[in-house]
């Protein structure tokens, strides 16, 4: 049986944030040990850069769940998330579009949304930054901040364009 690209993806992701969030439960309390205020452990932060947009959505629902199901949800959450970026890459090589509402409005919304979400990350990583992070840990969280705030504003500003300029077709040709 073939893998295929929407299925492994998620998949990989998750289990890659189970890894993580295990690794940063076990820094965190080697820290305790030794600081009452240790901060964020590494391997969240690279976690939540990783999984940037659906982090964002996290950081206004995490002090309402119990931690349990607070992990249990960001890590269905990043399965969604790697899901519909699996489904785009695939829609993106056969159509040059992404998996959005077909309706134009709504899809203009939706760009919109996404675009602000994009330059809402760059505007976080450049005003707070991750200068506690030591140098391996430093590298990829960057890197990660900046492909998620500039992907999301590339694409979706492609889409947008693409969606208005078909608009205005049909609009054109019914005239």
């Amino acid at each position: 049986m073939r893998l295929k690209l929407k299925h492994a993806l998620p998949l990989a992701q998750m289990i890659l944030a189970v890894g993580l969030l295990r690794c940063s439960h076990l820094w965190f309390m080697a820290q305790a040990k030794i600081s009452d205020m240790p901060g964020p452990a590494p391997a969240f932060t690279l976690l939540v850069s990783i999984n940037a947009p659906v982090a964002m959505a996290r950081a206004f629902l995490y002090r309402h769940l119990p931690p349990a199901w607070d992990e249990v949800t960001f890590i269905l959450a990043i399965g969604l998330l790697w899901y519909w970026v699996a489904s785009s890459i695939l829609r993106w090589k056969e159509r040059r579009s992404l998996v959005m509402f077909a309706w134009p409005p709504l899809r203009i919304f939706g760009d919109l949304l996404m675009i602000a979400n994009g330059a809402f990350l760059g505007w976080l990583y450049i005003v707070h930054g991750l200068g506690f992070l030591t140098w391996r840990w430093f590298v990829p969280s960057s890197a990660f901040f900046a492909m998620w705030s500039l992907s999301l504003i590339v694409f979706f500003t492609v889409d947008i364009i693409r969606c208005i300029h078909a608009v205005t077709h049909r609009i054109s040709d019914t005239a």
